[in-house]
């Protein structure tokens, strides 16, 4: 099964919110977060489907799984910032290194602002 074929693909049309990056040459790494919704195949469970889209970005699309919506938006934000630690080159977002996404560190989850 693809990426495309998952029930937790990316769709478009769920796009809550967006956030622009910017690389060190001035290209553009742009994220899209969907709403949660409701897990098809365990209804009692959510998933939050995102995308990362840009020069770098090795897997684009991805999501996470909580035990309801909100736990599915968090988790999907630590997960956009782990992904977006990983990128070839450095980004920024408003002119400073933070980008605004907690990841998981060696000490936890932080969000450094």
């Amino acid at each position: 099964m693809t990426d495309a074929e998952s029930p937790y693909a990316f769709d478009p049309s769920c796009v809550i919110a967006s956030r622009s990056l910017r690389t060190a040459d001035g290209g553009g790494v742009t994220v899209r977060l969907c709403a949660p919704r409701r897990m098809p195949d365990a209804p009692g469970d959510w998933y939050c489907a995102f995308r990362i889209e840009g020069p770098g970005v090795e897997k684009p699309d991805g999501y996470a799984l909580g035990i309801d919506a909100v736990q599915s938006l968090l988790l999907a934000t630590v997960s956009i910032g782990n992904r977006l630690a990983l990128t070839a080159q450095p980004l920024t977002f408003l002119g400073g290194s933070e980008l605004g996404f907690p990841r998981t560190t060696e000490h936890g989850t932080e969000l450094l602002l």
